[in-house]
Parts: structure tokens; C-alpha cells; sequence
């Protein structure tokens, strides 16, 4: 299918962390997210013992179609590039699935389906990339003094992930985004007035 939208802008959204998960304590740990890009600043517990979820939760399954994304997003990390900004990257680790963030990116994408426009905000009345994350789940507690970065990469129009990573490719800062250091992602997809919505979702540190 041609490209009808390429993408919308990456946002990386930084958290600190009061407390240092590697300490034994059954308390949570507080964190607070501040988000510049969309002037909002937030506070969750970050439960003792959290696990990022490696395998789809109950009710959010990973179709083959968000699967092959995923592995075309971790292909394209896996060769490292030069981004129109001429910042370059090395070849990353792949990111591997985490289900927390793919609850998130397919509640996400049905929203955008739903509307039915070509207009992808990344703020939708009180709801940010990094809020939509955090609510879904995931709360991880990060080592103290590290950054805790969310990344969420919005696109429609296109059901074939090499036409959606040559779109992302093309700015500056979805560019940046594919190669971003940290661990964990998930893509998912809905579709809506005869075209495809992808969310791709990237957090950790």
C-alpha cells in the first residue's frame, strides 16, 4: 500500500528514580516521570520485585503481523545507520518484547483507529506515551541515577514494516528513535478507515 502518513514525532521521555532496586526492601520505590516534550510531570510506585513481561498479557495477544514488525524494527537496530541528520549508530541489540508496552501500543493503536484521521497525536487530552506505559504496567524501578526513557513512534497508511521503517528513517528523530539504547518494545497495529495504525513503543535505560 503507498505511504499515506510517514510517521509522527518520537518524544524520549526522562525519569528519576528515589531509590536503588539493587538494595533489598518489600517497599515500592517512587518515580517521578518529567515529561518536556509534553509539559507534564508525574509520580508512580514502582512495586518491589517488579519483571518486565516477556510474553504477551491475558487479553492483548501479539499477532503475526505485529510480530514481523517487531523482528523488522530489531533487523534494521541489528545494522546501525546514518540518520538525515547525519547522526550515526551502531548496531543495537534487539529489542526484546515486552508485554507491558504492547498492551499500551495496542490500546493505543485502537484509539487512533477509531478516530479514523490522519491526525496522530501523541497527546490525547491527559494522555502521554510515557502516562499510557506506565498505566498499562510498567513500572520498573531504575538503578539509581539512570534515566528511564519511554519512546513511542506513530505512523499509518502502510502494512508492510519496510515501508514503515524507510518512513521513520526519513526523520531525524524516528531515525534516532529505532536505534535508541534501551531494552525493551513492542509494536502493534489496528486498522481503521481502510488503513493500518501502528504504535511502536520503546522504554528502559
Amino acid at each position: 500500500m503507498r505511504p499515506i502518513l510517514p510517521a509522527v514525532l518520537l518524544p524520549l521521555l526522562l525519569a528519576a528514580c528515589g531509590g536503588d532496586p539493587a538494595a533489598p526492601s518489600p517497599r515500592a520505590v517512587l518515580v517521578t516521570v518529567n515529561d518536556p516534550d509534553h509539559g507534564d510531570t508525574f509520580t508512580y510506585e514502582a512495586p518491589a520485585g517488579f519483571r518486565p513481561a516477556l510474553s504477551p498479557r491475558p487479553g492483548f495477544p501479539q499477532s503475526a503481523a505485529e510480530r514481523a514488525m517487531l523482528e523488522a524494527v530489531n533487523a534494521e537496530r541489528g545494522r546501525g545507520g546514518t540518520c538525515p541528520d547525519g547522526r550515526s549508530f551502531s548496531p543495537r541489540p534487539p529489542l526484546a518484547f515486552e508485554g507491558h508496552l504492547h498492551e499500551a501500543a495496542t490500546r493505543y493503536a485502537a484509539v487512533l483507529a477509531g478516530r479514523g484521521t490522519l491526525d496522530l497525536p501523541h497527546r490525547l487530552g491527559p494522555s502521554t506515551p510515557a502516562r499510557r506505559m506506565v498505566e498499562a504496567g510498567f513500572k520498573p524501578a531504575p538503578p539509581a541515577g539512570a534515566a528511564l526513557l519511554f519512546g513511542e513512534s506513530l505512523a499509518a497508511g502502510m502494512t508492510d514494516p519496510a515501508e514503515v521503517i524507510a518512513a521513520w528513517k526519513s526523520s531525524a528523530g524516528h531515525c534516532a528513535a529505532l536505534y535508541s539504547p534501551v531494552p525493551y518494545g513492542s509494536a502493534a497495529r489496528a486498522d481503521g478507515a481502510g488503513r493500518a495504525y501502528w504504535v511502536l513503543n520503546t522504554a528502559g535505560w
